[in-house]
């Protein structure tokens, strides 16, 4: 009786996984396997679809799921999760990897009862800090220093850095040298540098001692200029008084959003003036006058080109950006009297009402449901747009999501779809006539996807020499679509240390089939 109610005990116990605290996770060597529970303080979906931040009493860590979108869980803020996975460290950055291959990893939400984490308030040199990896800080100061998506801030201890991940919406034209700061976010490591990564806009508050000022602008036609500012502004803009054109009358101001408005002229604008006068945000800084110079030859709406850079353009060895291996791209842009941007900010319909071309390169995060819809329609009321895909399995960040993957969400709508293979072909076999291919006789594939054609009207540019259709073009109501299965001809090399590029824009006629593309959509557009 006694040994077999030892062997029921033992047989129950063996049942029973240890549950750790956080700071016993983060002691585990590498690859060890653990399970544990923790707060949520960062749910998927602003660092990544394929990421949450966990805490508890003891510490904090990063989860990284391995292909699976956590958005679809509905994981919220302050729920109570458990996890099983094991010990990773990437580029410096501990995590918990938890790999769907592994039948004992995974992720439960245990209590959707929120419990609210907060953050510990610090000086801004314990960013530096190892023990706070992890976990959810705080810290005051004042921005030393601006580097794109990055800015060091100073308390008086030391310098500290915070950068803005690309999915937390917050934007970064707010921030100012000088200015008082306080940001709460998560410490984290990236390489060699320790880093506080606010998670939405609500985690910085800022001194605003800046009056606004314009942002983009457009001409729809000759008599009407799109303005979109910074950031919100007092509706106290009146024709021919608080916004004049020189030598011109304005007939209507209009506000579409609180930031974007609209001036009617009465005659042609023409390399004229147009002047705001006290104009205001909403906290009350002003701006006394401030001017831009409209010509409708220079700033008509389809000579504006959007290059995207919000959806993980530079994750993994990737770089497809103007400031990185796309740098080229985008000097070509130039050369060719157009009017190029670069942003890191959602896709939607009022900010694509000021550009005539888009150009989608490479995403490795997924465009959501409402970016997707203003892409269709974009198309749809005229606009242009070049489509750069690259092979299948190419997830640079592992959230689940290749750029394949995310283009097929929506392509089928305008006729094809990538097929997600792995071709390679330099030069490629079949070059079809037309105008887009004009002059062009060597075209590079290293790694990119075929096309599936779905629809008669898509019409074949490049193809393999196994016939496979390579890029292709094609008419979605009012828009013209282009496609192309790689990356690689338009990468000119250039980009962080250690990323792995190629540079196909100085082989063949790589940057010339680009030009042609700009060429023809510009075109299209101006019909």
């Amino acid at each position: 009786m006694k040994k077999a109610f030892l062997i029921l005990m033992f047989s129950i116990l063996s049942l029973i996984v240890y549950s750790m605290t956080i700071e016993e996770v983060r002691s585990q060597k590498q690859l060890d396997g653990v399970e544990f529970e923790g707060i949520v303080t960062v749910e998927p979906g602003l660092y990544d679809i394929n990421h949450i931040f966990l805490q508890d009493e003891t510490g904090g860590v990063d989860i990284y799921t391995k292909s699976i979108d956590l958005t679809k869980m509905n994981i919220k803020r302050g729920y109570k999760v458990k996890v099983n996975g094991y010990v990773w460290e990437h580029k410096g950055n501990l995590e918990i990897v938890v790999d769907p291959d592994n039948p004992k990893n995974k992720i439960e939400i245990i209590s959707k009862e929120k419990k609210i984490i907060n953050p510990i308030s610090v000086k801004t040199d314990d960013i530096n800090k190892e023990k706070y990896e992890g976990k959810l800080i705080k810290v005051s100061g004042k921005i030393t220093k601006i580097e794109g998506q990055d800015f060091l801030m100073d308390d008086g201890s030391g310098e500290g850095m915070v950068w803005i991940r690309e999915g937390t919406g917050i934007d970064t034209t707010i921030f100012r040298k000088g200015i008082k700061i306080e940001v709460t976010g998560i410490q984290g490591q990236y390489l060699s540098k320790r880093e506080l990564w606010p998670r939405d806009k609500k985690d910085i508050i800022a001194e605003d001692l800046y009056p606004p000022k314009v942002r983009y602008y457009s001409m729809e036609d000759d008599k009407t200029v799109l303005v979109m500012f910074n950031e919100p502004i007092l509706r106290n803009l009146k024709a021919n008084k608080t916004v004049r054109i020189l030598k011109n009358s304005v007939e209507k101001v209009e506000y579409l959003t609180d930031s974007i408005i609209k001036i009617t002229a009465k005659n042609p604008i023409n390399n004229q003036k147009i002047i705001f006068r006290l104009l205001q945000d909403l906290n009350g800084n002003k701006l006394n006058m401030s001017s831009i110079s409209v010509s409708y030859e220079k700033n008509k709406k389809i000579k504006n080109v959007l290059f995207d850079a919000a959806h993980a353009q530079k994750a993994g060895n990737a770089d497809w950006v103007t400031d990185g291996a796309f740098s080229d791209f985008g000097d070509k842009v130039k050369e060719l009297g157009m009017n190029f941007y670069s942003e890191k900010l959602k896709i939607t319909k009022e900010l694509l009402e000021f550009f005539g071309i888009l150009i989608l390169p490479e995403p490795n995060a997924p465009y959501t449901k409402e970016e997707i819809n203003a892409i269709i329609n974009f198309v749809k009321n005229g606009g242009g747009i070049f489509i750069i895909s690259d092979h299948g399995h190419s997830d640079r960040n592992g959230n689940g999501w290749d750029s394949v993957r995310i283009f097929n969400e929506f392509v089928d709508k305008f006729g094809f779809e990538f097929v997600g293979d792995n071709l390679e072909e330099a030069p490629l076999a079949h070059i079809l006539s037309d105008e887009i291919t004009k002059g062009i006789k060597k075209i590079g594939l290293w790694n990119g996807s075929s096309i599936k054609v779905l629809k008669k009207d898509v019409k074949v540019l490049i193809r393999t020499s196994e016939n496979k259709p390579f890029m292709i073009k094609t008419n979605f109501e009012k828009g013209s679509v282009i496609a192309i299965g790689d990356s690689s001809p338009f990468d000119d090399g250039t980009g962080d240390a250690g990323d792995m590029l190629h540079n196909g824009w100085k082989w063949g006629d790589d940057s010339k089939l680009a030009e042609n593309v700009l060429k023809y959509i510009f075109n299209e557009l101006n019909k």
